[in-house]
């Protein structure tokens, strides 16, 4: 029923498309478009373009990479001058590397008044450009992590409650701070629970470790809690001279924390990417996940989920202390939780390159696939990878969108509300999107994977980082890299 409810959807879409857009003749004209490996983000290419083709003649060529090989395939096509695509997809936080050296087509005032701008919640509207006025690309997905429960098992009338109560000493309900995450994981995992009528063991989690397949960001949301100060932007290096800040004492037991993790999910953990998690999460295979917004449609998706219902959606938990680099010390808040919901990736956006031979044709598409009739939908179907970047898709007052999709109605305020209280808490952390933000977090990626098999420390690994980072900060140009970095978090000294 599901899969025909889709379907309907999708023709829907189509129809509205043929008589919205007044199609350009671009016949014998080819689009390449690149972007990561799987449905996630490409599905949708795959799904529409034929329609986009159909309008205008044109021919749709979709390349796609492993997210791992993705940023060196286009860098590497950029910097040699082969550009070999016109039309990429790519993570928001890239800006450094694709737009501040000129090789995006600066995106037409028309073309972006077209595509309901002032929907677009402003935290993703900065995200298309290189920290000034020239728009770059186009909106598409708006990311940032959150955190996933079982909320039949996690909550004060909990079957399970008293017993933890009575080994922790607080009562059991959404955790709000990371300890009280590791000490709920710790009391389920291993633990025999109902789901869906069965009784089966449960793990307390199932996070994506596995190297060169985005896990860090699950590792800096880990992080952001206890090493992002209220009162300082400044978060991956100092704001006074680029020294970074990922091997201070907040980075550091957030390493420690993401390590014990192993033992608290199944022993192939360590090899799963978001992909896995999205999938084992909802199958009931353990407590908690943290992720992007995708898990919550696919949460009520009867084809992939045996938990419709069962997901509680909260922000990510905080520190109970943080390390506040500029006073060298611990600080506890008065409320015992410094909140500081990590945007990791800042989301997928759509861009064009400046030197494609088809340039019209491929700004044509983007805007077709940008269009925010799609991106309203494509954000409540699951697996599409595109998730809520605009206030139309988050009015917690109008939720027929989500319950039209397949949510009941608490589950999807619930759901909006967590991704709201995210992206608008004063003390987010802003990914990292200067130039070289690849490299340093490519960097990071292969140390923490170092780290979470026994190889070194935590703070082995942090160092190492470190001092990695200062080198290709002194290779780009430490002054140019701390102008951008400040840029890029509204740094003013």
């Amino acid at each position: 029923m599901r899969k025909f409810l889709l379907l309907v959807t999708v023709l829907a879409l189509m129809l509205m498309s043929f008589s919205m857009v007044q199609a350009q003749d671009y016949s014998g004209q080819t689009i390449v478009v690149v972007t990561q490996t799987g449905r996630s983000i490409g599905g949708p290419v795959e799904d529409y373009a034929p329609e986009w083709e159909a309008m205008t003649g044109g021919d749709v060529q979709l390349q796609q990479f492993a997210f791992g090989e993705l940023f060196e395939k286009m860098i590497a096509a950029f910097e040699t001058g082969s550009i070999d695509y016109d039309v990429m997809i790519f993570p928001a936080d890239w800006a450094g590397d694709f737009m501040a050296p000129g090789y995006l087509e600066p995106i037409p005032q028309d073309l972006l008044d077209s595509l309901e701008p002032d929907d677009i919640i402003p935290l993703y509207a900065d995200r298309i450009t290189a920290w000034g006025d020239t728009v770059y690309a186009l909106p598409y997905d708006g990311d940032s992590h959150m955190m996933y429960y079982r909320k039949d098992l996690v909550n004060p009338e909990s079957p399970y409650a008293a017993d933890f109560e009575a080994e922790y000493g607080y009562p059991l309900d959404e955790p709000q701070t990371w300890d009280q995450y590791m000490d709920m994981a710790t009391f389920f995992n291993g633990m025999e629970v109902e789901t869906a009528g069965e009784v089966f063991p449960i793990y307390g989690v199932g996070e994506a470790q596995r190297r060169n397949a985005q896990s860090y960001w699950v590792y800096l949301s880990h992080a952001a809690g206890y090493a992002k100060a209220p009162d300082n932007p400044c978060f991956f290096f100092s704001c006074e001279d680029m020294t970074p800040e990922v091997n201070n004492p907040g980075f550091v037991r957030a390493l420690e924390d993401y390590i014990a993790l192993r033992d608290l999910g199944p022993e192939e953990m360590i090899n799963w990417d978001v992909s896995d998690t999205r999938v084992q999460f909802p199958a009931g295979c353990c407590v908690f996940n943290i992720d992007w917004g995708d898990v919550g449609p696919i949460s009520y998706n009867p084809d992939a989920s045996i938990i419709i219902g069962d997901t509680g959606f909260a922000p990510l938990p905080g520190g109970s202390e943080y390390w506040d680099s500029m006073a060298g010390e611990w600080v506890t808040p008065e409320d015992g939780v410094n909140r500081a919901p990590f945007i990791a990736f800042g989301g997928w956006i759509i861009a064009v390159a400046a030197d494609s031979d088809v340039k019209e044709a491929a700004l044509d598409f983007a805007a077709f696939m940008a269009r925010p009739e799609l991106v309203r939908e494509l954000a409540t179907i699951p697996d599409t990878g595109i998730n809520p970047s605009r206030y139309s898709q988050l009015d917690t007052e109008d939720v027929s969108l989500w319950v039209n999709a397949g949510f009941d109605e608490a589950g999807a305020v619930d759901y909006l509300s967590a991704i709201l209280e995210g992206i608008n808490h004063p003390n987010a952390v802003l990914d990292l999107r200067i130039r070289g933000s690849a490299e340093y977090l490519s960097i990071l990626d292969t140390e923490i994977a170092r780290a979470l098999v026994g190889e070194i420390t935590a703070q082995e690994a942090l160092d190492n980082v470190a001092a990695q980072w200062n080198d290709v900060t002194d290779r780009l140009g430490r002054d140019v890299q701390l102008e951008q970095y400040r840029s890029s978090v509204g740094y003013t000294g």
